[in-house]
């Protein structure tokens, strides 16, 4: 009965951690897309990089509803030529995970990302 109380959550553990590193790469991927989306268009658009980040995270098998994006600007605003757009995305990682029946608790973690906007290029 020790060992299986010693063992049990050791292996638990184990098996969660690789969905931590999943999930951060996750985050990190789509925060750079996101980024990229709003410094191309040159407009904060919220719409566009909840889009994209909805797409991503279900390429990715990640649920959208695990997933919460923040730009650094308003919505609707133009952005200058030559500044950065700013972008965080959070993600729901689950405390310990029951592979194929559920995962129990959860915390978040957070990616960010600045993305240059090209200063000789035209939004008009």
């Amino acid at each position: 009965m020790g060992v299986g109380l010693l063992l049990v959550p050791v292996a638990l553990v184990v098996i969660t951690i690789p969905t931590w590193s999943e999930r951060q790469t996750t985050a990190r991927a789509i925060v750079r897309e996101v980024a990229r989306t709003a410094a191309v268009a040159g407009v904060c658009d919220e719409g566009a990089a909840d889009a994209v980040a909805d797409t991503m995270a279900s390429n990715l098998g990640v649920d959208a509803g695990d997933i919460r994006v923040d730009l650094d600007c308003f919505s609707g605003q133009r952005l200058p030529r030559g500044g950065e757009v700013g972008a965080a995305v959070t993600i729901r990682m689950p405390a310990v995970r029951f592979p194929g029946i559920t995962s129990v608790g959860a915390w978040r973690w957070t990616a960010r990302h600045r993305e240059p906007i090209d200063p000789y290029r035209s939004f008009e």
